[in-house]
């Protein structure tokens, strides 16, 4: 009688286990103070990346949750597998070997990216700074990317490199206190965040860019909510989700 207790039980936790959402982040963005689980970004740049995966995951009716952390923390719950996913990270093989990325025969597959982004130097408009694509002159006090960013570790290779602390300050405006002697961002972001700066006319980008990469949804390797066959059809959603979505946009 006990036995069959027990496997009842067991049938009756199938389902929640079974259910169990996705738990994925992005980006909380600089001068955000309040951390959400709703779902949606204030900035345009990853509300749309955010669309498109929760566009996604809906198609699949797979449950899911989304959150925003300062972009360091969320990728490093996902490396423990504390979360299942991460919204618009860009590839490393470092990162390759904490996350899945969406890979063809070919190796990364660019197809199934969410977001393909400039990234550029941003600066004082009386800085000497100034960036040919391949070196860096007239730095005085280094530069820097927000912390976990990719651009990271090239301004390091670079040399150049500031180490900052956990960031009171935006860094634009460091920059324009002559702590900083330029910027890395996203040219959207850094858009959005100029948009309605008392000083932004105090600030200027350099050319060329200082490099692109396409972001993607990636999926912890520690948490075993997806198989390899689900995560394929998610990534192949993601496809047709960003494609509907940009065509929606441009109507």
């Amino acid at each position: 009688m006990q036995k069959y207790a027990l496997l009842a039980l067991l049938l009756l936790c199938r389902p929640v286990f079974a259910h169990s959402p996705l738990l994925l982040c992005y980006e909380l963005q600089e001068n955000s103070t309040v951390e959400t689980s709703l779902g949606i970004g204030l900035e345009q740049i990853f509300e749309f990346q955010a669309k498109v995966v929760a566009d996604a995951l809906q198609s699949l009716a797979l449950p899911y949750q989304l959150q925003r952390l300062p972009w360091r923390r969320c990728l490093a719950a996902v490396s423990r597998g504390e979360l299942d996913g991460v919204i618009g990270v860009g590839w490393t093989a470092e990162r390759d070997l904490a996350y899945h990325f969406p890979r063809s025969e070919l190796g990364l597959d660019p197809s199934k990216q969410l977001l393909h982004l400039n990234y550029s130097i941003y600066t004082r408009t009386d800085s000497v700074l100034q960036w040919d694509g391949q070196q860096l002159t007239g730095v005085e006090h280094g530069l820097a990317a927000p912390k976990g960013y990719v651009a990271e570790l090239r301004l390091q290779q670079l040399g150049v490199l500031r180490e900052l602390d956990a960031a009171l300050e935006s860094g634009i405006d460091l920059v324009l206190k002559h702590r900083l002697d330029g910027y890395v961002l996203p040219d959207e972001v850094a858009a959005t965040q100029l948009k309605g700066h008392p000083e932004a006319d105090k600030i200027r980008k350099l050319e060329p860019r200082f490099m692109a990469q396409p972001l993607f949804l990636a999926l912890s390797r520690e948490s075993s909510k997806l198989n390899a066959e689900r995560r394929a059809q998610l990534w192949q959603q993601i496809e047709l989700s960003r494609e509907k979505l940009l065509s929606q946009e441009s109507q």
